[in-house]
């Protein structure tokens, strides 16, 4: 697991413990804390399983953020985390991703006009119903519809220094499969685009079967999206999908 998967998992409970109206003190925590994983130079993950107690002696990271870390890395998930995940319908997060918007006033259009997804806020403030809400107004409502586009776009991209960090972590993993002869990422990633949709894995291999069960293994999936003869897809807990393609030497 990388540092940056680490992070967005705690920038995560972060919104969604804020969306929630929880302390302030312990939301801005959770934030300095990510923000301190994201620029460590060296993998939490490695020092999870191998010095535990030193993550406490990081600048950011304290006592319940360093055994949440370990959580995380040993069992993939979090158990507070998905715990207000099944009290926030998945939707909302989207309204999340809007510019300014940010989880206190994305609880109020949940709350007060029972707005749960990025095209009922959309239908909503073409209607002017959002402006009548405490704390906005007609320009924070054209600033939302403004939004709409980058809110959907980072619903679907990461960057590409994100992707690349998931990318050589996966490649690591996939290379302990003895049936793995040739591995390379291909799509956006491999282009050097500014963001990334998704990673697509090709692997030159015999045993497609060996290859995907070992892709499944990959610390942070969430889910299996499908798997056949030599394709798989997976998604991860932060919502990037992942397709793998098993070929022969010669199609590689």
């Amino acid at each position: 697991m990388t540092n940056a998967q680490i992070a967005e998992t705690f920038e995560l409970l972060a919104d969604l413990l804020e969306f929630q109206g929880a302390n302030s003190f312990r939301v801005r925590a959770y934030r300095n804390s990510a923000r301190a994983i994201r620029d460590y130079h060296e993998s939490i993950a490695a020092l999870c399983e191998t010095d535990p107690k030193r993550l406490e002696s990081i600048d950011g990271i304290g006592e319940s953020t360093a055994h949440k870390c370990v959580e995380l890395v040993q069992t993939g998930s979090l158990k507070q985390l998905d715990e207000l995940r099944a009290k926030v319908p998945e939707s909302v997060l989207a309204l999340l991703r809007i510019p300014g918007l940010g989880p206190k006033k994305a609880a109020a259009l949940f709350h007060e006009l029972k707005i749960s997804s990025l095209d009922e806020l959309r239908a909503a403030c073409e209607a002017g119903q959002v402006r009548g809400l405490k704390g906005f107004g007609a320009k924070t409502e054209q600033a939302i519809l403004d939004g709409m586009a980058i809110a959907a776009a980072a619903n679907q991209r990461i960057y590409w220094a994100d992707a690349d960090q998931i990318a050589d972590a996966l490649r690591e993993h996939l290379a302990a499969c003895q049936g793995v002869r040739q591995l390379e990422l291909a799509g956006s990633y491999r282009r050097g685009r500014e963001t990334v949709g998704d990673l697509d894995v090709l692997v030159d291999s015999t045993n497609p079967a060996e290859v995907m069960d070992r892709f499944g293994q990959f610390p942070g999936v969430a889910d299996v999206i499908g798997r056949g003869e030599t394709k798989m897809s997976v998604r991860l807990g932060t919502g990037l999908q992942i397709d793998l393609r098993v070929v022969p030497a010669e199609s590689f």
